[in-house]
């Protein structure tokens, strides 16, 4: 018999002592058959490395470079992998048991298919289960590049890839840290081919205590919003005007939420744009009263006595 393709599943590591045992038991643990594992320590200053070091013994690949962000550690496992197909595990992110044979399954049965996500959960600090994204819409098929533009969907832990074309367009973009990496990975994996899903939730995600992922969100206006301004400028010769209006609503008017409650000025003026492309004018209006600070402060005046 044949043996089925090979996948590499990729590890960055910083810091990663307490989750990371689970993650990589999470590999093992996969029904799929034909895994190698490579894992990046990008430069930590706790237990990661001898632990890794424990682990290498065991068949992880171990590569260890100075700190540069996942995005570089995530390269340089790209660099030497061995797969035909790469999977990407954050250190404190667990998959379920049969996500890669889900996942090859589709990236084996269709050439045209490149990049391959599924759904995921985040269990809280409260221990707590939740959907993540549910309310929006997946983010696949031939033309998914649009729609990535549109809104993000895949964290790089959901993601499965052929080698070959992340290869192709240079793996994730090293100088990018803040989070907006993993975004633009996927709309340049989409624009390459099609864009599969396996709709389940077959990975864990837990949010630790001092998550960077909300230190992101308070800079995406300097991170995620000029990204996906290249893009556009970059595919506006197939865009429609009309596409190009609901693209940059859309996110003017998801990075000025996030930002408002902490940096009410820059998150003003974010919205006030996203109300000008057309996007939910009256209820980004009634965000701007009910999210600002003095209405916050009455609000707790009011509760509180």
């Amino acid at each position: 018999m044949t043996s089925p393709p090979l996948v590499t599943a990729i590890i960055p590591c910083f810091n990663a002592a307490a989750t990371l045992p689970r993650a990589i038991g999470s590999i093992r643990a996969q029904t799929y058959p034909n895994i190698e594992i490579i894992a990046v320590d990008d430069g930590s200053r706790d237990g990661t490395l001898a632990l890794l070091r424990q682990q290498e013994a065991l068949g992880v690949r171990v590569i260890t470079q100075a700190n540069s962000g996942a995005a570089a550690a995530r390269n340089a496992a790209i660099a030497v992998a061995q797969g035909e197909f790469l999977a990407f595990l954050d250190a404190d992110d667990e998959w379920h048991p049969d996500k890669l044979a889900q996942q090859v399954e589709l990236l084996a049965a269709d050439p045209a298919i490149v990049l391959v996500g599924c759904r995921a959960e985040v269990v809280g600090l409260d221990g707590g289960r939740l959907p993540v994204n549910a309310s929006r819409a997946p983010t696949i098929g031939p033309q998914a590049w649009r729609s990535l533009l549109h809104h993000s969907f895949f964290i790089p832990s959901v993601l499965a890839a052929r080698t070959e074309v992340v290869r192709r367009i240079g793996g994730f973009t090293a100088r990018m840290r803040a989070g907006e990496d993993d975004q633009d990975f996927c709309i340049r994996m989409a624009l390459e081919g099609e864009v599969g899903f396996v709709d389940a939730a077959l990975m864990t995600m837990y949010q630790q205590p001092g998550s960077l992922s909300q230190i992101h969100l308070s800079r995406e206006h300097e991170t995620v919003l000029p990204m996906i301004l290249g893009h556009c400028r970059a595919l506006a010769p197939r865009l429609s005007r009309a596409e190009l209006r609901k693209i940059l609503g859309a996110r003017y008017s998801q990075i000025g939420r996030n930002i408002y409650p902490a940096a009410p000025a820059i998150g003003f003026r974010l919205l006030a744009k996203a109300i000008g492309y057309g996007a939910e004018p009256l209820r980004n209006l009634r965000y701007l009263v009910t999210a600002a600070p003095w209405s916050r402060r009455l609000k707790r005046r009011f509760l509180s006595g």
